[in-house]
Formats: structure tokens, C-alpha cells, sequence
């Protein structure tokens, strides 16, 4: 009775946690890059954006917007910055080379001379967003659900 008390004291706490974690709804994620107010702007998603984050961003226009409607005049992704990653290695080599014989008293030598190997490689890529550019539209009134 003892270890089956003490196994839903330890059991309980832990399927809470693991429950929690796992349903936290996703929040949508969009940004103002730039804002004319009442007029329009630019706004920043994730690449391949879901649908939560395009009903933050279209929320972010209605803001702007007050009681007008927006138009969409252009969407897609943009290169917004670069990252490298560098990579280096060096190699100390030994020295392997020795005397393997002579021809008409030349030395004969195999092997390698006692030295470093040096490589370095580095990639570039693009860091990429989904922008959206929209303008407010001065004669329209947005529709009201």
C-alpha cells in the first residue's frame, strides 16, 4: 500500500508536466518591419508561415488600418542577412622519411618530410524571412463580422 501511495505521488506530478508541455497552443508570430501609420507597412513571418501566423499579421493590419481595409500588394521571401560557418583543422605530420638505398651515390629517400597540413573550408547561406507589404485603403471601409 506504502509503494503504491508513494508511486502516485511521483506518477501525478510528472503526467501534469508532460501533459502541459505538450498542449500549450502554438502563438502566431509576425513583426512589424516597417509602420506608416493608417497607411500601410511591412510585416515579418517565419518561412512557411502556418496559418497562426498569418492571423497575427493580418490582425497587425486591421490594427494599423483602424476602420479601413488593407490591401496586399505584395508577399514573399526576402533575404534579410548572412551567416558563415567556418571550419579549420590542422594536422601536425611526422616525419616518415629514410634513407632507402643509393644510385650512382644519390641518396635514395622515401617517405615525408616532418610538417603541418592546414585546411579550412567555410559555408555562406541566406537568412531568409516571409514579408508581407500592404497599404491601407483610404475609401474602402472593412467589412465587419
Amino acid at each position: 500500500m506504502k509503494k503504491l501511495l508513494v508511486s502516485l505521488i511521483l506518477l501525478i506530478p510528472a503526467t501534469l508536466f508532460f501533459t502541459g508541455c505538450q498542449t500549450a497552443p502554438y502563438q502566431g508570430k509576425a513583426r512589424d518591419v516597417k509602420t506608416k501609420p493608417q497607411e500601410g507597412g511591412i510585416l515579418a513571418l517565419p518561412l512557411d508561415p502556418r496559418d497562426e501566423d498569418r492571423s497575427k499579421a493580418e490582425s497587425k493590419m486591421k490594427q494599423n488600418c483602424k476602420d479601413m481595409a488593407f490591401k496586399i500588394l505584395e508577399e514573399g521571401e526576402v533575404v534579410v542577412g548572412q551567416k558563415t560557418n567556418s571550419t579549420s583543422s590542422e594536422d601536425n605530420r611526422d616525419n616518415t622519411k629514410r634513407k632507402v638505398g643509393s644510385l650512382f651515390g644519390i641518396p635514395l629517400v622515401s617517405g615525408q618530410q616532418a610538417g603541418k597540413d592546414v585546411s579550412s573550408s567555410s559555408v555562406t547561406e541566406s537568412i531568409k524571412e516571409w514579408q508581407i507589404n500592404y497599404e491601407c485603403q483610404k475609401s474602402t471601409k472593412r467589412k465587419t463580422m
